[in-house]
């Protein structure tokens, strides 16, 4: 009779539903951990850009997901933050509102225009309408901002021009804003500039409902509900011990409606859920990675555009999104017993729709309709450790409990008691025991006749259907403990083992294998396709194709390929869940694509177990792993495509301050600013380690470039050019949101290198080659002019040394010896008069000769003159030994001229015996010294005697000797020089002359 109660009333909770939803809500913290300070924050807003903005009283905080920016204020506390539209926040204090933009270095004051600051109108908080209006509150009424003169001006309410208000109360509804004053509590409509009014003392907050309702906390902080369109005012039942269910005295921070009837409502001490219907407050629970949060203290939130709420509180700040389903995770299960461990291995469901869990540590409970969770164990694991329960399964009646090292069980799920299954008799019962207890479980299955087969490490395990008679049971393969089985529509089971996939055929006999899944042989979840095609997860997902007992895999989905793949489902609606290292992925069966949930989407952050999934009743799917308990209803799940706003943040040139500005139009730079240092940062806060950037340049490489995790990116030495920066971020590497403002920036030629500098270069080397052109033209005549100019002085010298009164007066002084029969000296000067003209001939043919065949044709002319002048001097040649004579070239007929006139001028003069020296040595290595010095007359005298002479014969020679120096000079551009130096006694008497000629040899 029990037993049939007990069923009766198991199908009356099927029939009539009595499903429980998982209460609580699942958020996310920030705090220090993030480097955000809220010490002694009081406000928090969200700007279009997406940043976090905390205020303080003498600072502000931006904050992006990963790094915070400061910013300081001087002066008085601030008040109050707010965001507009364009990205501008703005903050006030007692006397002063203040206003940052993007790129700004601190806040800057805004002006106001009206009733001066003074202690009855000091100003105190910020409202943005949804005209992007500014609107700021003071003691004597608003202050709305004026774009065009940059200032706020004073706005009265109508009607209440000269009122005064509370600075405290500011909320607003769409276009109404909510002030108040000691007794009354005002609602004005800035659209229609209409003012509503309701009686209301000592109003310390107001939280807008509807058009016409709000809710308001008095100083004594209890709760009303203020209806403007009927003017009445209704109090709102507070808790207590006759009414625990009752709102906490108070102050109400916000109201977030849920739908069906419900509301959220944030409190200074914590928050709470709301009914229409039933008026009851329940305080909400908030899940933080799993683990339940105080909420005992809350001091600010805020609504962002995108239905996400934010509440700074006394653990930090967090945020959830209040009206979305969200995958839930249970992790350290509260209220449950302390021993219990988070390892969930499998799960099961009743026939009341609790859901059962099996840990590392025994059986644990899930009251969905409290969520809370209970420990249920047999007395005989009361005196040892609690088993591992990898085995978890309801047939309708009772629930099969598998563990590891201990004898299988069946639980009455409402009664809660265990009972023992029936084994052979005698010794192989006793066996099977024994085994049993040895027995490491793989996994629990159900098989056809509503039996089930446990596998373990020692062997499988039929357990009879109403009988709960368990004995042992012939399976191939067994040893490679088998983790996983399905069965296809043909009877034949795929299981997943340590080593590799096994085909079974329906009595479990081998009909195929794969041990080849690497690294790694085990196989932890097989999903069948049709009958001859199963997914199966080993590291990645592979694909396996029957033919006969020849088993054909390929890997498919490459984001899986490196991931341990740990469970594959197929929802009720057809939907594939896969779970993998990094979190739960769904097949999007419109684009064959996975969608990722992970983390941020509050997946627990360590691996899911090998077949602890349930699709229960109400098609809530439980996924369990290392951290706890995942749930979810797939059909409200909605995969969120996150477009992520990668904003630029700062530019550096050469290390220099940040260029960066407001300002669209490309940055200019000149040719030295080559050097570009480009930081970039996404506002995210869901889980910013998961972002991933690249960029391009474009103007020096137009694909794209991946730079991981890092936020900022330098180029060196650019050159000239046109330059566009983009960069995208992604949390998958697969979908990738680009910046919707890209860097445009150029930097400027050299000034060498425009284009007005290279016509005037041009035009100045045309000219130049022009002038070059002309001048080389110029002196190549000039030297053509110089060089038939030294032909002819030459051709003139030689005809000095060969002129006809010489050879005239060397023939004579030849007859004059044939005459006087002097045979001998008439021969030897013929033969010096032969050797001197013809080495005098041979010297002609060249520009420069051996300096020892000029001194030879100099010796042989001195002879001459001296025989032909009885010898009346007396000659020295001197050649120091560093003069290499066979060596060095010099001019020809350039030495003779001058001793030619020692010797006729100074000497023939001379009364007594003469003397003529020619010293000869190197000044440099390139300078050649010849002197020639004479104890003649002088050249004083020597002009005497010319002057008395018949024919007054000037020295041709030396004269065309000079002329050649000169030509030489400016030819071959030497320095030859000639220096006449008048000798004189120490009577200062003509003693004679010295002419010192230097040659450039």
């Amino acid at each position: 009779m029990k037993r049939i109660c007990v069923s009766l009333l198991m199908l009356l909770a099927a029939r009539f539903g009595c499903y429980g939803q998982l209460p609580g809500f699942n958020v996310q913290l920030l705090g220090d951990k993030n480097g955000i300070q809220t010490a002694n924050a009081s406000r928090i807003v969200r700007d279009r850009y997406g940043f976090l903005w905390i205020l303080s009283p003498r600072h502000i905080q931006r904050f992006d997901g990963q790094d915070v920016r400061r910013i300081e204020t001087e002066g008085e506390n601030l008040l109050d933050i707010a965001s507009d539209s364009s990205g501008t926040i703005w903050t006030t204090s007692d006397s002063g509102i203040r206003k940052y933009r993007i790129g700004d270095r601190s806040l800057r004051k805004v002006p106001t225009t009206g009733p001066a600051m003074a202690p009855l109108n000091k100003l105190a908080r910020l409202q943005v309408t949804p005209d992007n209006q500014i609107w700021a509150n003071a003691g004597r009424g608003l202050y709305r901002y004026d774009p065009r003169t940059d200032s706020f001006r004073f706005q009265g309410l109508p009607g209440l021009s000269d009122h005064y208000y509370y600075r405290r109360i500011f909320s607003r509804r769409g276009y109404q804003l909510y002030l108040a004053d000691i007794k009354t509590l005002f609602c004005f409509d800035t659209k229609n500039n209409r003012v509503r009014q309701v009686p209301l003392a000592d109003v310390r907050s107001v939280v807008p409902v509807s058009e016409d309702v709000a809710w308001a906390s008095n100083n004594l902080l209890q709760t009303f509900e203020i209806n403007f369109a009927t003017g009445s005012v209704t109090r709102i039942a507070p808790a207590s011990v006759q009414n625990p269910k009752g709102i906490p005295l108070a102050e109400l921070i916000s109201i977030t409606p849920l739908g069906a009837g419900r509301k959220l409502v944030n409190t200074t001490k914590g928050c709470y859920l709301y009914d229409n219907k039933s008026r009851i407050f329940s305080r909400a629970i908030l899940f933080d990675s799993g683990k339940v949060l105080p909420n005992d203290e809350n001091y600010a939130d805020f609504h962002d555009h995108d239905g996400t709420q934010w509440i700074l509180g006394q653990d930090g700040v967090l945020f959830f999104r209040p009206q979305a389903h969200t995958i839930g995770w249970l992790n350290g299960f509260p209220g449950a017993d302390p021993n219990l461990s988070n390892s969930i291995k499998s799960i099961a469901e009743d026939g009341l729709g609790n859901i059962w869990l099996g840990t590392v540590r025994g059986v644990a409970v899930l009251d969905i309709r409290t969520g809370k969770m209970s420990a249920v164990r047999p007395a005989a694991w009361e005196s040892v450790q609690a088993r591992e329960v990898r085995g978890l399964a309801f047939d309708g009646k009772n629930l099969l409990v598998v563990p590891s090292g201990d004898l299988p069980q069946i639980l009455d799920p409402l009664r809660r008691t265990f009972t023992g299954m029936r084994y052979p008799a005698g010794e192989a019962g006793e066996a099977l025991r024994k085994k049993l207890m040895n027995e490491t479980i793989g996994t629990l299955v159900s098989i056809p006749g509503g039996h089930f087969l446990i596998t373990g490490e020692l062997g499988c395990y039929k357990v009879e259907a109403g009988l709960y008679r368990i004995t042992e049971m012939p399976v191939e393969g067994f040893e490679k403990l088998i983790q996983t089985a399905v069965r296809d529509a043909r009877g034949n089971y795929w299981m997943g083992t340590y080593d590799g996939l096994l085909v079974a055929s329906p009595g479990f006999g081998n009909v195929a294998a794969d041990s080849d899944f690497a690294p790694g042989k085990l196989v932890g979840a097989v999903l069948m396709q049709n009958d001859s095609t199963a997914w199966c997860g080993s590291v990645g997902l592979y694909e396996v194709v029957r033919r006969g007992n020849v088993l054909k895999k390929k890997k498919i989905f490459p984001e899986l390929a490196n991931q341990r793949i740990s469970t594959i489902h197929r929802d009720q609606a057809g939907r594939i869940w896969i779970g993998a290292d990094d979190g739960l992925y769904l097949l999007n069966r419109n684009t064959s694509k996975l969608q990722w949930f992970d983390f941020r989407d509050n997946i627990q952050n360590k691996p899911f177990n090998t077949n602890a999934l349930l699709e229960a009743s109400d098609g809530r799917l439980y996924v369990g792993g290392l951290n706890g308990l995942n749930y979810f209803d797939p059909n409200l799940l909605k995969h969120r495509e996150e477009k992520l706003n990668v904003l630029i943040a700062n530019v550096r040139v050469n290390q220099d301050d940040s260029l960066l500005t407001e300002n669209q139009k490309p940055l200019t730079l000149n040719w030295t600013q080559n050097s570009v240092e480009i930081q970039y940062l996404t506002p995210y806060f869901r889980n910013p380690e998961k972002l991933m950037y690249r960029y391009r340049l474009t103007g020096l490489d137009d694909s794209w470039v991946d730079n991981a995790r890092n936020s900022r990116v330098r180029f060196s030495s650019l050159p000239p050019g046109q330059y566009v920066f983009s960069v995208a971020a992604s949390l998958d590497g697969v979908a990738w949101s680009e910046t919707a403002t890209p860097l445009s920036f150029v930097i400027l030629q050299p000034w060498w290198q425009t284009w007005w500098f290279i016509v005037t270069i041009v035009a100045m080397v045309t000219a130049l080659a022009y002038w070059l052109f002309k001048r080389r033209v110029k002196v190549i005549r000039r030297q053509t002019e110089l060089r038939e100019h030294m032909a002819d002085l030459e051709m003139r010298a030689l005809r000095a040394q060969m002129n006809p009164h010489f050879i005239f007066n060397c023939l004579n002084s030849i007859n004059r010896y044939i005459v006087k029969s002097d045979n001998a000296t008439a021969s030897l000067y013929l033969t010096r008069f032969a050797k001197l003209i013809r080495l005098i001939l041979d010297n002609s043919n060249s520009k420069k000769v051996l300096l020892s065949n000029e001194l030879e044709a100099l010796r042989l002319y001195i002879e001459m003159e001296r025989i032909r002048f009885d010898n009346k001097f007396d000659y020295h040649m001197i050649v120091d030994e560093d003069v290499h004579t066979d060596s060095i070239g010099v001019p020809s007929l350039i030495i003779q001229p001058y001793v030619e006139n020692a010797i006729w001028h100074g000497l023939l003069h001379k009364e007594g015996k003469g003397s003529l020296w020619v010293r000869i040595r190197m000044l440099d290595e390139n300078t050649l010294e010849c002197v020639i010095e004479d104890n003649g007359v002088g050249r004083e005298k020597a002009a005497e005697f010319r002057s008395k002479s018949a024919t007054g014969k000037k020295s041709l020679g030396m004269k065309l000797t000079e002329d050649r120096i000169a030509v030489l000079n400016q030819y071959a551009q030497t320095n030859a020089s000639v220096e006449i130096v008048d000798l004189e006694d120490d009577n200062r008497v003509a003693a004679g002359t010295r002419v010192v000629v230097v040659i450039p040899v």
